[in-house]
């Protein structure tokens, strides 16, 4: 099962509202996709998040040209870790396991827009 944090801690983090898949109060926020449209001043992001599913989608797009900068569409996060969550910082860390090797994708939000993939082979 893979660990996510909770919903609250999702607000937090990206400081807006998500648009639900499914709006039915009965639908627990781990079962259902989660769509956050934020911005840091330079960088706007869309963050799709499916907790039950691993499933994680992160799209940063150049604030005042409107041009791609990355596209990250993860289908197996074992492990969502918000690392920092403060007005001038905003970072995670995602884990992907596979058989062989773990990869860990650190991408930080604030105060601008940075990725580093690493993987580890675990053989």
């Amino acid at each position: 099962m893979a660990e996510f944090p909770e919903e609250l801690d999702f607000l937090s983090l990206f400081e807006c509202e998500p648009t639900m898949l499914d709006n039915s109060k009965d639908y627990p926020f781990y079962y259902n996709e989660a769509t956050y449209r934020f911005s840091n001043g330079y960088e706007d992001f869309i963050v799709k998040i499916s907790p039950a599913y691993g499933e994680v989608k992160i799209q940063a797009i150049k604030s005042d040209s409107n041009r791609l900068v990355s596209i990250l569409d993860l289908k197996r996060i074992e492990k969502f870790e918000i690392i920092a969550d403060t007005k001038e910082l905003a970072s995670v860390l995602l884990t992907v396991i596979n058989e062989d090797s773990q990869q860990i994708i650190e991408i930080d939000f604030k105060p601008y827009f940075k990725q580093v993939f690493k993987e580890h082979l675990t053989t």
